[in-house]
């Protein structure tokens, strides 16, 4: 058929929004379960909350986001909250994201703020996982450089205790601004 008597044209991303998926992570994925560390369910719903991460993550234009269970459940397509836990626990510990809970002032939880990290930690190898190369306590990383896993897991509790930190220091402020606007002469 004549390319021009088609009513459908070529896809142009030049001006068109997107959500950024990590090809290392999707293969990732795909490789735990091809090694069967993961079922294929587990693969299926961990893929589709990636997925609704980098969607979500795109529409807010941060790396950063609040999602809600029903956010997420939305945006995956599963049907259960506690899948959506398993799943969001899996890809932290992958340290593929970074969630932080906070309180409100009512002392209620806040909807989890979750950033989605570099997978530069991930191996560079097409679909090779680190347990078909023979390192089991090492990753590559982008530059070719080997990361030992324990130093990943201070990345990660680094990142969340300066992540808390500036939380603690942001609520610090929020008081300090409302005493003096209290303490201000009208």
């Amino acid at each position: 058929m004549n390319q021009q008597n088609k009513n459908h044209k070529v896809r142009d991303y030049r001006e068109a929004p997107f959500a950024y998926q990590d090809k290392p992570a999707l293969r990732y994925m795909r490789q735990q379960w091809l090694d069967k560390h993961i079922g294929v369910d587990a693969f299926r719903n961990l893929c589709n909350v990636y997925c609704a991460l980098t969607e979500i993550a795109s529409n807010k234009a941060s790396q950063t986001v609040e999602a809600s269970n029903k956010t997420l459940l939305i945006y995956s397509g599963l049907k259960d909250w506690r899948t959506i836990k398993k799943c969001l626990a899996k890809l932290e510990e992958w340290s593929f994201i970074a969630i932080t809970k906070t309180r409100g002032e009512d002392a209620k939880f806040k909807p989890r703020s979750i950033t989605l990290l570099s997978v530069l930690h991930l191996t560079q190898g097409g679909n090779q996982s680190a347990c078909k190369t023979g390192r089991h306590d090492k990753q590559t990383a982008w530059d070719g450089d080997d990361i030992e896993v324990k130093d990943l897991k201070e990345i990660k509790e680094n990142y969340k205790e300066v992540n808390g930190r500036s939380e603690k220091l942001k609520s610090i402020a929020e008081a300090r601004a409302e005493l003096l606007r209290k303490m201000s002469i009208k």
